[in-house]
């Protein structure tokens, strides 16, 4: 009997439904022609934290610095049930072989090994190793089953990150929190990139505004002078507008060239992030949660991809699969198919795939017209289908013509692109701007309607956006001056395409940014602790040494004891360098900046989190909160969820201690509330039932309700994965 282990139920049902493993056993796996398929629910055990290790490391104190731990890992949250079963289930003497069928990537690879080496697991397996969750792409990949050790260096690499990340993380979080005075928390990259936001800031601060003049005619063109369009100085400008008002005009050149524009590659996730940031306002984080759940739609190939191209083997299923777009872009796929796919380099290329192509639409594509999708899905995937008929089409064509003219001497410029050609250009041909008509010659003589001043003024840089800094992200080469350094990153950037959305999302998390509609800043504390904190802690370079490390642990040029004692090593040396420096602490500011958790579901508001303090206040609360049942007074430090457009405009308010989740033997902790408002839903394993304290999982999501006046008011709604009265959870 071979078993398979998925990372998610959704997943274990696509798998099973392929192999024929049809019938449900007691404990949620299914079962059937020689397998059983089993799933985790993501990450099932993490590394130990120090006072895990250790009662005394409670206590922060430079005295125990460095701590080098033997790494060990324990159990997240509310996940012994779902551990408890797969170790049943992977040592059972039934199974022979473990197939490892979650994500094919890094992060999968370390979810699975993780939980096979903490059951202590020693049975033989191989990969399952594929980039869509199609039927087709499932039997393809179960009849091209890898040893699992072919995979060892990557996996060696995953967690040697995670360790690294770790050591670097702990130590200099608490080293530098000791002598800051307020919490410095520290990332190998997430550091990097606050420091480049930090850095735009003192860019904006230190920058000095000065006006500018400009000279124009009516019909468009700007005097210039050799390479200069603009005038510091308002007099210069008057003395030309006085000198050319109401003179004729001379056509001195017309200079047509005929020119192309490319059209865009393929997606890669932080290239669909990037154009969804522009075009839809989207986080990173939520781009690639709704492109998470399209993948597992069976709509979209896999997410986490770093490749802008595909293999040459796909280039034949290009013509079906555009065709299977007709219900979406008729008329573009129409002419499409009529002029010919564009398949080129620019489309496939073996080199630049590493473990999963770029992100186009599967061959079930055509089902997403009858599926209920939410706003979020439909518009992403309209982005991908886009994307793909775009880097299919022909290029832009347009004439770039430049029209010098003269007036007494002086000499006026104008440049227009005319489209010839829309190419892929055609579908979004609201983008595409048509220049109004200029009828002239060389050596023309003719009189404009106007000539006038404009006034500007310098501008600073602009602050990123969530777009600008992911593509900033990407292309950190442009920043590092050592080639060798510059040319590992080119291709890479600074953090992954699965964790950016993360490191930014964590940087805003721990109030060292903030994000006002699209652009996101550094704040106070997030400056000052840049500030604090020496120069390799917080550079580009540093973090790209150790992706460099990290990359040759995967290709097997490195050993992972090596890289981790040269991190050790160097922790120790900076922690040693600290003892010498002469710190001077800061406080927090006066009024501690409040951290929104998530965005309202009913109004789009930030959600804040309220911790209560005094229990005769609460008493108080307890007496008029409507529509909740209470079982006893809430303890200090318990914590409100509320929207802050309530309750003028808004009604949305939940409380920790809820008794949904405290008849459960649960609360709403902080995880819990981002997770349902970023998702809308929540997997919680171990609730314990009322009657019997029996444990089970179920899927959490909010619902309206109404309290005992009929206002409304935000409750909870629980569904499972199976039928519970059927004997599956």
């Amino acid at each position: 009997m071979k078993l398979v282990v998925a990372e998610k139920p959704s997943v274990m049902r696509d798998i099973a439904a392929v192999l024929g493993a049809a019938q449900k056993t007691a404990d949620g796996a299914l079962c059937g022609n020689g397998y059983i398929v089993t799933a985790a629910r993501g990450h099932l055990v993490r590394l130990k934290q120090p006072e895990e290790y250790n009662e005394r490391y409670k206590k922060w104190s430079l005295s125990d610095l460095p701590l080098i731990p033997d790494f060990q890992f324990v159990p997240v949250e509310n996940a012994a049930s779902v551990l408890h079963t797969l170790s049943k289930l992977m040592n059972s003497s039934r199974i022979d072989e473990i197939i490892e069928a979650t994500d094919a990537g890094r992060e999968g690879e370390c979810i699975f090994r993780y939980i096979y080496d903490y059951i202590g697991c020693t049975k033989p397996v191989r990969r399952l190793w594929i980039s869509s969750m199609t039927e087709a792409s499932i039997r393809a990949g179960f009849t091209d089953l890898k040893p699992a050790s072919e995979y060892d260096n990557l996996y060696s690499a995953g967690f040697t990150r995670s360790k690294i990340d770790w050591l670097w993380g702990i130590n200099l979080t608490r080293l530098y929190t000791s002598y800051f005075g307020a919490k410095c928390s520290i990332g190998r990259v997430r550091t990097a990139v606050l420091n480049m936001l930090v850095q735009r800031e003192n860019e904006i601060s230190n920058f000095v505004k000065r006006p500018f003049y400009k000279v124009k005619l009516s019909n468009g063109a700007e005097w210039f002078d050799n390479d200069v369009d603009c005038l510091s100085e308002r007099i210069a400008a008057e003395k030309i507008l006085e000198m050319c008002k109401g003179q004729p005009v001379t056509v001195k050149s017309i200079i047509s060239q005929s020119k192309k524009e490319n059209r865009p590659l393929l997606f890669s996730l932080t290239s669909l992030q990037i154009a969804a940031n522009d075009e839809l306002g989207f986080s990173a984080a939520r781009t690639l949660s709704v492109m998470q759940s399209l993948y597992e739609k069976k709509l979209l190939t896999y997410p986490r991809t770093d490749s802008s191209y595909l293999t040459d083997d796909m280039a034949e299923i290009l013509p079906g699969r555009v065709e299977m777009l007709r219900a979406f872009e008729e008329k573009a796929v129409n002419v499409l198919l009529s002029n010919g796919l564009n398949i080129d380099g620019r489309i496939i290329n073996n080199a630049k795939v590493s473990d999963h192509h770029a992100i186009i639409p599967t061959e079930n594509i055509g089902n997403a017209v009858n599926m209920e999708l939410t706003s979020d899905e439909k518009q992403i995937l309209h982005l991908v289908i886009r994307r793909l008929l775009e880097a299919l089409s022909a290029q832009y064509e347009y004439m770039d013509i430049e029209y010098v003219f003269d007036i007494c001497g002086e000499t006026f410029k104008l440049k227009q692109k005319k489209p010839v050609n829309l190419g892929w250009k055609a579908l979004c041909p609201d983008d595409v701007e048509i220049p109004p008509e200029i009828n002239c010659s060389e050596n023309d003589t003719f009189y404009v309607d106007d000539v006038f001043i404009t006034e500007g003024e310098t501008k600073p840089p602009k602050r990123y956006t969530e777009s600008s800094l992911l593509k900033a992200m990407e292309n950190i080469d442009r920043r590092i001056e050592d080639k060798e350094l510059s040319g590992y990153v080119s291709e890479r950037g600074l953090g992954t395409p699965a964790t950016r959305a993360a490191i930014i999302e964590k940087i805003l998390a721990d109030g060292y940014a903030e994000r006002r509609n699209k652009v996101i800043s550094a704040t106070e504390m997030g400056i000052k602790m840049i500030n604090f904190v020496p120069p390799e802690i917080k550079s580009v370079e540093m973090t790209a040494a150790m992706e460099l490390q990290l990359a040759a642990i995967q290709n097997g040029t490195a050993s992972a004891d090596e890289v981790i004692n040269s991190i050790t090593e160097k922790i120790k040396a900076i922690i040693e360098a600290e003892k010498h420096r002469t710190h001077t602490p800061i406080s927090e500011p006066r009024t501690a900046q409040k951290i929104p958790v998530g965005k309202c579901p009913k109004c789009g508001g930030n959600v804040y989190k309220f911790v209560r303090v005094d229990k005769d206040v609460d008493r108080e609360q307890a007496k008029v909160r409507q529509g909740r049942r209470t079982t006893k007074l809430a303890d200090d430090n318990t914590s409100i969820y509320y929207c802050e457009n309530a309750p003028k405009s808004c009604y949305f308010r939940v409380y920790e201690d809820d008794y949904f989740f405290t008849s459960k033997g649960a609360k709403l902790t902080e995880s819990i509330i981002k997770t349902l408002l970023s998702d809308g839903g929540v997997k919680l394993c171990g609730l314990k039932a009322k009657n019997t304290g029996k444990p089970y999982d179920a899927i959490i999501s909010f619902a309206d309700r109404t309290d005992k006046n009929n206002n409304p008011k935000i409750g909870f709604a629980m569904r499972f994965e199976y039928n519970p009265k059927k004997g599956r959870k």
